[in-house]
């Protein structure tokens, strides 16, 4: 299993992210689009490092409160087979801690999280080469984080597919 746990989001801020997407793969010459229901926001992610049960049992030991996460500026990760494009959240206190409490939780299960800084984005596209003109302004929108998800991602007929697995809700 390669597995990463998550904030899910609405259908209507998927579906915003869809339209937003689009533009980008209508102006590309290549563009890999993130399928709708595949829109998220990594939190962690762990591949095949924990078992299920491992982290489930980190999830469930996380406390916190609701809280909303607001849309914020679109970015780029520069690779050499294609770029990729997505678009960035505010960061705010809340999700910094819930982010620290998250990864304190799963290092007691024995995951070691990468070192670096979090950079709390949703992907859009990957391998994006030559994209031509201008984009639309980004969607605007506000995410209410009502918990964490643990996601399951395999490829399902071909498509890659993001399964939920369990789910902490505050």
């Amino acid at each position: 299993m390669r597995l990463f746990i998550a904030i899910t989001l609405p259908p209507e801020v998927k579906r915003q992210l869809a339209d937003y997407a689009g533009a980008i793969g209508e102006r590309a010459q290549r563009a890999n689009i993130t399928r709708r229901d595949n829109f998220h926001l990594t939190m962690a992610f762990l591949g095949g490092a924990l078992t299920e049960a491992e982290a489930c049992a980190a999830l469930a030991g996380i406390s916190g409160a609701p809280f909303k996460l607001y849309s914020d500026k679109p970015g780029v990760f520069r690779r050499s087979g294609g770029d990729i494009r997505w678009l960035g959240l505010k960061s705010n206190v809340e999700l910094t801690s819930l982010h620290e409490k998250l990864h304190a939780a799963l290092a007691q299960v024995g995951f070691a999280a990468e070192n670096r800084p979090y950079s709390p984005h949703i992907t859009l596209a990957r391998e994006v080469c030559g994209l031509r003109g201008d984009l639309p302004p980004p969607p605007r929108f506000i995410v209410p984080v009502l918990g964490l998800t643990l996601m399951d991602s395999s490829r399902v007929g071909g498509l890659l597919t993001y399964t939920p697995i369990y789910e902490k809700r505050f």
